[in-house]
């Protein structure tokens, strides 16, 4: 009867570590709710080293699965209960304390393990694959902006127009060259996703070199 008496007074422990524990007196006071903390202080009564233990009623057998945040072990004394859950997801691995053993707090009741990292499927590694091109494509593009727009400010500056100074005019072609002999699609054999990788950076910026050129 004492587990459904309506004046009981629920805290929730969460744990993060791969060992739980009976929760001692701070450690209860700082997981109650703060418009409880004054009722259960009250129920709890000073620490002391003669403090009644507490009931332990498992939730989970030794082996099972645990969710994130799952209740594993409740814990009751005095009107309270504690409920023990573990943050991560993972494995009750060993429980240290039989159900319906008197703990003391402090005492160490069950070891966890993390839940191992799932393998990458084909298609989440293939679809990781893709995001990293794509980000490793955007920065290539707007380092690629910001060179031409340099180069079209210092062929402004430079020249007179229709007529570019030798040396403005040389690191042009060097760079006309330069991204011609990386992106051009047909420069070198390729996979498919690389030549369309080409191609749509190639199509982006080659109107733009041209237009430079012109100008």
């Amino acid at each position: 009867m004492m587990f459904f008496n309506r004046n009981q007074l629920t805290v929730r422990c969460s744990y993060r570590g791969l060992a739980m524990a009976v929760p001692d007196h701070d450690r209860l006071l700082n997981a109650c709710a703060s418009g409880e903390r004054h009722r259960l202080q009250r129920l709890l009564g000073r620490p002391s080293p003669d403090e009644l233990p507490w009931l332990v009623q498992w939730r989970k057998r030794a082996g099972a699965s645990v969710e994130p945040s799952e209740i594993v072990a409740a814990l009751f004394r005095d009107g309270v209960t504690a409920e023990l859950a573990y943050v991560y997801g993972g494995t009750l691995a060993e429980r240290l304390v039989d159900d319906g053993d008197l703990v003391a707090a402090g005492k160490r009741i069950a070891r966890l393990e993390r839940r191992a990292k799932e393998p990458e499927t084909p298609a989440s590694l293939l679809l990781r694959h893709y995001v990293e091109r794509q980000r490793h494509d955007a920065a290539t593009i707007a380092a690629l902006q910001v060179q031409l727009a340099a180069l079209q400010a210092r062929l402004t500056a430079d020249s007179t127009p229709g007529a570019a100074t030798p040396e403005a005019d040389a690191k042009f072609r060097r760079l006309k060259h330069e991204f011609s002999r990386r992106f051009h699609p047909d420069t070198q054999p390729l996979t498919t996703a690389e030549r369309l990788r080409r191609e749509r950076v190639f199509q982006e910026f080659w109107p733009i070199v041209e237009e430079i050129e012109r100008s």
